[in-house]
């Protein structure tokens, strides 16, 4: 039997603005989280590899295990992230951490609406524009 592997075809905000117009609001956000932590771990790997002349094969997979708020804060401190740029970070996980897991909320004698969608908004609209902010520190970084 042969295996099947998931992959996101296209570009990354691409696909989660379609999730986003789909209503498909958790995928949308956990898309754009995902890739966040992703470049910010690409961006941590090539400060180490080009800026700071380690091998990039021995900082390769330590890299690729430091979460998404641990990255910001050591890209931060190593000066690669501004402090509008790692406040952004901070907030748009902030918002997404608390919309995963108040989606499901059911408080005793209650009744709770769900989660505002302008909070959800504003932390959609922050994961897009730190996508393209994060790719072209990427892209700058190999040029």
């Amino acid at each position: 039997m042969p295996k099947k592997f998931i992959r996101i075809e296209g570009w990354v905000t691409e696909h989660a603005q379609q999730a986003y117009e789909s209503k498909n609001f958790i995928e949308a956000l956990q898309v754009l989280h995902g890739w966040i932590e992703n470049k910010l771990q690409e961006l941590l790997i090539l400060t180490g590899s080009i800026d700071h002349d380690s091998e990039m094969s021995r900082i390769w997979d330590i890299a690729n295990q430091i979460n998404l708020v641990t990255t910001a804060h050591v890209l931060f401190v190593l000066s690669q992230l501004t402090e509008k740029e790692y406040q952004m970070i901070i907030k748009f996980n902030g918002i997404r951490n608390q919309f995963i897991h108040k989606i499901y909320h059911d408080p005793y004698e209650k009744i709770y609406e769900g989660f505002p969608k302008e909070k959800y908004d504003e932390a959609f609209k922050i994961g897009m524009e730190l996508s393209d902010i994060l790719q072209r520190k990427t892209e700058d970084k190999i040029e």
